[in-house]
């Protein structure tokens, strides 16, 4: 009986053990170094957005494993196209920077956009677009779920 609690014992250290190797090797830092400020700038950027009146449309066909270019839109407040935007695409995986990936988008005419990104495996990605026009400049960020 001692040598089955003694097996039991052993394999439990073995388990945590082996979690905190597996978590020093995948831990990836601080999120936010400075969370107060972080959502501060956020709450400005969202008032930002509000007052600005801009819209942002993702293609949906293009939210597949290897389907590039990544497609976008942009409006402004009545909803007319907004040409002649400079903009930059990030696509990112929640929880890690090991796939970030970065382009600059170019302007396909009829507030229409397009960056050379395509998403390298399925599930939830964040994708954010920074676009700026005339001195403004505001950034969408949406998480979508991209299929196989």
């Amino acid at each position: 009986m001692r040598w089955v609690l003694g097996l039991l014992v052993a394999a439990v250290a073995a388990v945590i053990g082996a979690t905190i190797w597996v978590g020093a090797r995948t831990f990836e830092g601080t999120v936010v170094a400075n969370p107060y400020d972080a959502a501060a700038r956020f709450d400005a950027e969202r008032h930002h957005a509000a007052a600005l009146g801009w819209r942002l449309s993702l293609d949906g066909a293009a939210l597949h494993v290897g389907a590039a270019p990544l497609r976008f839109a942009l409006a402004d407040r009545t909803g007319a196209p907004l040409g002649g935007a400079a903009a930059q695409v990030r696509i990112s995986r929640p929880g890690t920077a090991r796939l970030d990936r970065a382009a600059p988008a170019r302007e396909e005419g009829g507030g229409r956009y397009a960056a050379d990104l395509a998403f390298p495996e399925p599930g939830l990605w964040d994708v954010t677009v920074a676009a700026s026009r005339d001195g403004e400049r505001l950034s969408f960020e949406r998480r979508v779920q991209v299929e196989r």
